[in-house]
């Protein structure tokens, strides 16, 4: 089950610049979308699918933007229709606009999630 996951996360990372349904991602996992979903949330303390994504495809918007990449290139290769919905999004996101981070130099990151199980104990 965790390797499924992680291996639906990997999708996820490969494909960020597009658009992602849950039932696509559900088809990935060979999970109902909905059990995959509650599986999702439980596994990752509580964030929905959805946030995740956005979190992500900001987060490494941002990385590219610190890279030096145009406010307008970012925006459009992370699936914003507008400059404006990238700017308003980014900076709900960041607390900083898109052309804040270039200038500066660095951004807020949202760490891809991987799943595994660790046992302790023994005795």
């Amino acid at each position: 089950m965790l390797g499924t996951l992680n291996k639906v996360m990997d999708y996820i990372e490969e494909h960020l610049g597009e658009e992602l349904s849950l039932e696509e991602l559900a088809k990935v996992s060979g999970i109902g979308d909905y059990h995959f979903r509650t599986i999702f949330y439980y596994l990752s303390g509580g964030i929905s699918l959805s946030e995740y994504i956005r979190g992500r495809r900001l987060s490494q918007a941002g990385m590219a933007l610190v890279q030096g990449e145009s406010v307008t290139d970012v925006a459009y290769a992370y699936g914003y229709q507008s400059l404006d919905g990238f700017t308003r999004a980014f900076t709900a996101f960041s607390g900083m606009l898109p052309s804040e981070v270039r200038k500066r130099g660095m951004s807020k990151a949202y760490p891809k999630l991987s799943f595994k199980i660790t046992v302790e104990g023994g005795e």
